[in-house]
């Protein structure tokens, strides 16, 4: 969500979309526009939870809002939570599983300014800070193994 986001958001609770291509065994990442926080930086779609939204409920909608792929909450398969000290921070981050029989193109708004599907082996160098702990606590190896 842009920064001038007039909706309440908690600042201690997200929830992201390990979008992964069951075809080509890739994952999607997008990339922070300059006019977001982290600009440049790769990350997974998603986002922090309104007030009173459930992690599953921000997930759909953030990937509506980010991405324009439409889901069922039904279609996310939870993998993993981290509270606490896991973060360096307070925040609760939800990581969720959505497979893809292929490679979609998602129609990004002003939040990403590129979209790319990357083998496990090969990602980018730079990430948020919620991608970057969802990848060192092995969710896309997770990912793989579903």
């Amino acid at each position: 969500m842009a920064k001038d986001s007039a909706k309440k958001r908690l600042p201690d609770a997200g929830a992201w979309a390990i979008i992964h291509c069951a075809e080509t065994g890739k994952f999607l990442l997008g990339k922070r526009s300059p006019m977001m926080n982290k600009a440049g930086a790769w990350n997974f779609f998603g986002g922090r939870l309104d007030e009173g939204e459930e992690p599953r409920d921000a997930l759909v909608r953030e990937l509506a809002e980010e991405a324009g792929i439409r889901i069922k909450q039904k279609q996310l398969i939870k993998l993993y939570r981290v509270a606490g000290s896991k973060t360096g921070s307070q925040r609760q981050l939800h990581y969720y599983l959505l497979q893809v029989e292929r490679e979609v193109a998602p129609r990004l708004n002003q939040e990403h300014s590129h979209f790319r599907w990357f083998r496990r082996n090969r990602l980018p160098r730079s990430f948020n800070r919620p991608t970057q702990i969802a990848i060192k606590q092995g969710l896309l190896h997770m990912a793989c193994e579903r």
